[in-house]
This record gives C-alpha cells, structure tokens and sequence, in this order.
C-alpha cells in the first residue's frame, strides 16, 4: 500500500528504490494480467472472430478453441515486443548514460508498460463507457509521466537525454504494440487469399481500419 501510494505521490522516489525491490516478480504478473484482459477484449473485433471462424471451418476445430490459440497468439506477440522494446531502450539508454542493470530496467518498464496498456485497453471500452475515454488519457499522461522517472532514474540522464531517450521509448512501443494489429490483418488476408484460391473462388480482401 505505502509503495502503492508512493507511485502516484513521489514516483521519482519510487523508481528510486525499485532497484532494491524483491517482489519483481509481482510486477510482472500485474503486467501479464493487463496484458490478458487487452487480448480478451481484442477478442471481440470482426478482424479476431473473422479468423477464429476461418480456422474453424478449414479445420474443423471448434471456435471456442480457435479464438483462444488467436487470443494467446496476440498475447504472445504484445509479450515478446515489450521485452524487445525493454531491451533496445537498455542499449540506447546505456550508450547515452550510464549501464546500469538490465534486470532493474525491465521491472521499471514493466509497470509503465502496465499503465500504457491499461490505457490502451481503456480504448476498447469507450463506446460501452464514454468516461472510459477520460481515463485512457490520465492514464496514458501518467504513463508518460512513469516512463520520463523511470528512464532518467535507470540511466542517470539530464533532462534533455532522457526526453531523448524517451521519444526513441515511444516510438518503438507504439510501433511494435500496434504492429501487433497489423501482424494479424496480413494474416487474414493471407489467409483469406489462400482460401479463395483453394476453392477458386474470388473472395475481397478483409479491410479492418487499423
């Protein structure tokens, strides 16, 4: 609860004393957590049920299951791009700073991966829950916020290298993280492509706004 309080009132602080903490393993479990809830409500977009029913008939599984392996392969995908985007902002960091533990960064990251995402899975509810939309914004500012502490506070950066540091950190999460939904449109129009030829059959291609 204190540590909890001391995110939100003093994170400068907090990420201050994160190198010393030996839960990090609960930070990354919040972060899965986050992580599986974004995946099951991407779930419910035409592009996800679209290919759940397109493995279904040409395999002849049930769909209940193939959304799952589509669900999971997302996951997967947003788990292994953090960890790559973790580790390129420790190179970039490390050149410019000071090389400090990796070990330490990616508990620092983990957490403002976790507020990014929540922000970002907030988006899916907004159509259900307008003030979901306010909340995805003070959730994206303080991830922000996070980010900025947590990368001056790892490399030991002035404020002019870390809000370097830190624009490199926003594009390559955003790029990888929506990289995601671009991965998985190529799929379905491959997919679809492969199918129309099997049957021959001209089928149009699958266009989800990304």
């Amino acid at each position: 609860m204190k540590q909890g309080a001391r995110l939100i009132l003093k994170p400068q602080q907090f990420f201050n004393q994160l190198q010393w903490s030996t839960h990090h393993w609960l930070i990354l479990l919040t972060f899965l957590v986050v992580t599986g809830v974004e995946a099951h409500l991407g779930s419910q977009s035409a592009l996800y049920r679209w290919l759940s029913s397109s493995l279904s008939s040409n395999t002849g599984i049930n769909s209940d299951i193939t959304l799952w392996f589509v669900v999971c392969f997302k996951l997967a995908i947003i788990a292994v791009a953090s960890y790559l985007s973790a580790f390129f902002i420790w190179i970039i960091g490390s050149l410019i700073g000071e090389r400090n533990s990796q070990r330490v960064l990616f508990r620092r990251l983990a957490i403002v991966f976790t507020v990014v995402l929540s922000a970002y899975t907030a988006q899916h509810l907004k159509h259900l829950y307008p003030w979901m939309e306010t909340v995805s914004f003070f959730l994206y500012t303080w991830g922000l916020l996070l980010g900025y502490f947590a990368i001056r506070e790892q490399f030991n950066l002035t404020h002019f290298e870390t809000s370097v540091v830190g624009v490199f950190a926003i594009i390559l999460v955003i790029a990888s993280w929506m990289g995601t939904n671009r991965l998985m449109i190529e799929a379905a129009n491959r997919y679809q492509s492969e199918l129309a030829k099997v049957n021959s059959i001209k089928t149009p291609r699958l266009q989800i706004k990304r």
